[in-house]
Formats: C-alpha cells, structure tokens, sequence
C-alpha cells in the first residue's frame, strides 16, 4: 500500500464528485434560487477545497463499484451543508474571517444579509438532494435513516451545538482560566470538536455506508472511525493554525488562540498534540480492518489517517 494509489482513488473520487456538483448540482440550485443568491451559493460552493465529506460518503457506499450516482447526491448534500458552515462560521457574529481558501469570504464578497441567506439556502437544499436518491429492494427506512443521519450530524445533535459550545469557550476562557480545573477545560474542548467538527465526518461515512446492502454489519465500527477520523482532522487543524502561513492554508492562522479558544496545543503543548496524531493514526489504521471487504477500501481506509494527518491546510 502507498500513499499514491491512495491518492490515485481519492482523486477519482473527487473527479468524479466535482464533476457531478459542476453539471447537476449548480444546474438544480440555479433552477431553484433567485440569481443573486444562486451566485453567492456558488461563489462558495466553487472555491475549492478537499471535497473530503463527499468522498467520503462514495468510498463509504462502495465506490465506484456500485452506481454512484446515489452517493453523488448525497455528496452534494454533505458539501452543501459544510459550505454552508463555513460561510456562517466567517460571519463577523461568529470568527469574523476576512478569507476563506485563499478567497475574500462570502459576507466580504457579497454582503454579511447575503451570507446568511445564502447559508441557509444550502442548509435547506441539503435536505433537499435526499430526495433524488433512489430506493432500491423496497428500502422502507432507507429516506428515514439519510434524514436522521445527516440532521444528527449537521443539526442540534451535533455540528451546530458544537459551534454554540466553540463561542461559549471564547466567552467563558477567562473564567475557565481562573476557576476552572483542567478536567473542564479538556472535556469542554473534546465535546466541542466532537460536535463541530467530527459529527459531520462520522456522518458521511454513516450516510454513504446506508446505501449499502451489508449497511447494518459495517455501522457500528464506522461509527467508531468516523469519531476518531474527525478527532484526528481538528487536532491537525489545531497544530496547522499554530504552525500554518496564511498562503497555505488560505485564511488566517493564529485565529483560534487571539479569540481565546481553547485549543488542544494550549491545553497538550505542540509536541503531545503531535504523538496524538500518531496514536490516532494507528487506531484508524486497525479499526479499518473491521468493515473493508475490498482491495481498494483497505487502501483508502488505512491511507487516509496518514493523508489527513499530514495535510497542509
């Protein structure tokens, strides 16, 4: 195994959801959207980025090994609701973020009413894309299940209470600072980025993976990955926003600690934070032996920790 065959599939995906979000998603949201609102949907949509959510819904359903065109749409879904995050989290009510990959952000672009309307558009149609996907074998839960996955992951249960606890931190640091023991201050930083960040990451490996006929044996240890999988993405954009330029990442760096966030270097110190990553990777690595079934998902699975802990923005 090596990291270029990883990266040969990664990028297939990719090419392949790219695509997918040039020639049908832009067109449904276009058809949908009145045309300045459509254009900041787009803006943001097409600025980049991994694409990470997506693939990995499409590696998670089966790949290309199956018509993808059902994890495409759920895809979009995923990358409509993450991009909509991103536009709300730069608001100056939330980070007051200038630039976003290399880009003046959507509120800077447009105007701060447009951004929010333009993230609540993408939030909506999200749900929306769920319904081109089409059941198969008389799937009585298959709609049910994609709806409580994806508003369990991207909902109240998880990314969007994760964001009220991210502010309550930059709130109540100081308090933290001079009453707090440090058993609080570790557990309010691990509930949040589970929430934030890794709830939407467990679920589009949860929601890709229900497309599936073996869906039910493969939950529980995915489940598993996608926790670790989104722990291992915030620590690495921890140490990436202490050690990171602003040409690399693409926005600004050193924003979390001038907030008064409290981050894992700030609680671990840099070198922890790094054997964490370590650690995590060779989890990741061993509890993807639990639900691969072909040569191509054990390249995928065991390289992607390896992929994401060594990423530059």
């Amino acid at each position: 195994m090596s990291q270029s065959a990883f990266s040969e599939i990664f990028h297939s995906y990719r090419a392949a959801f790219e695509n997918f979000l040039d020639t049908q998603t832009l067109f449904l949201l276009s058809k949908n959207s009145a045309p300045e609102l459509f254009e900041a949907m787009k803006y943001s949509l097409m600025a980049g980025g991994k694409r990470l959510r997506p693939v990995l819904a499409l590696a998670a359903s089966g790949g290309f090994q199956v018509d993808s065109k059902n994890a495409l749409f759920l895809g979009s879904s995923l990358e409509c609701i993450h991009t909509y995050s991103l536009i709300h989290d730069d608001l100056p009510s939330m980070d007051n973020d200038d630039f976003r990959r290399g880009m003046p952000t959507l509120h800077k672009k447009f105007s701060e009413s447009t951004a929010v309307l333009a993230g609540d558009a993408l939030n909506s149609f999200a749900f929306y894309f769920l319904s081109f996907v089409e059941m198969e074998n008389e799937d009585a839960s298959l709609y049910k299940d994609l709806l409580e996955i994806l508003h369990t992951g991207a909902g109240a249960p998880g990314m969007v209470s994760g964001q009220i606890y991210d502010l309550q931190m930059e709130r109540e640091n100081s308090i933290y600072s001079r009453n707090g023991n440090s058993e609080d201050r570790v557990g309010l930083v691990q509930l949040t980025h589970r929430l934030k960040t890794g709830s939407l990451i467990k679920a589009s490996l949860l929601i890709g993976n229900r497309l599936r006929r073996d869906w039910r044996e493969r939950a529980t240890s995915l489940s598993k990955y996608g926790e670790d999988l989104g722990l291992l993405f915030q620590i690495t954009d921890d140490i990436l926003d202490v050690e990171g330029t602003q040409e690399s990442l693409g926005k600004t760096p050193g924003k979390d600690v001038k907030a008064g966030k409290i981050t894992y270097p700030a609680l671990f110190g840099m070198d922890r934070c790094k054997e964490m990553v370590l650690d995590l990777q060779k989890n990741l690595i061993s509890l993807s032996s639990e639900f691969v079934s072909t040569p191509e998902e054990t390249i995928f699975f065991q390289e992607l920790p390896i992929y994401i802990g060594q990423r530059k923005n």
